[in-house]
């Protein structure tokens, strides 16, 4: 049941017509209109100044849209009905705990973007979503060894797959860790 609430108001059509302007623009979608097949997805642009990062997040990226199947990746956004924009932040190894000679034993690595999804058709902004992030705590020293660049692909591609599903479905709980998780 949907519950209209409206201020007082001597005329009843300008309730009425102020409803009617509210209930249009509600699309009934979650995120994606429902005319929207094509997404045309920028190269993520890049303030960490590791240039490695923004080809590989845009390869995940289109990859997970893709396998996902509700939108169709398209290589002009002159074709596209939405337009995805990704800016990379964030890129830092922090060190959490060393060992007794003093060398890092285990880091945590973080990236985080900034995400728009504009509606072409309309020209219109459908979301902005800022500081969405990934990480993964290793180690080079003690079992079991993940290197630097194993965990960059890691947590781009989780990073990729949070994108994906804020993008598709307008939320990324269900790709969040359990710690992320308690924090909501």
């Amino acid at each position: 049941m949907f519950v209209l609430a409206a201020g007082c108001s001597n005329n009843i059509r300008d309730t009425v017509g102020t409803a009617e302007k509210i209930i249009d623009s509600f699309e009934g979608v979650p995120v994606v209109p429902q005319y929207a097949n094509r997404i045309f997805i920028n190269q993520p642009a890049n303030s960490t100044g590791l240039q490695i990062l923004a080809p590989r997040l845009y390869d995940k990226i289109k990859e997970h849209i893709s396998l996902e199947g509700r939108l169709g990746v398209v290589p002009d956004d002159s074709i596209s009905d939405l337009r995805l924009e990704v800016r990379i932040v964030q890129y830092t190894i922090e060190r959490l705990r060393y060992d007794a000679v003093g060398r890092p034993v285990q880091k945590r690595m973080r990236i985080t973007a900034d995400v728009r999804l504009l509606n072409l058709k309309k020209k219109k902004l459908i979301f902005w979503e800022a500081d969405i992030q990934a990480f993964r705590v290793f180690s080079e020293l003690e079992q079991p060894i993940e290197t630097e660049v194993q965990v960059r692909e890691y947590v781009l591609d989780d990073l990729a797959k949070r994108i994906t599903s804020k993008t598709v479905t307008g939320w990324y709980t269900d790709q969040m860790t359990i710690i992320e998780k308690r924090k909501l």
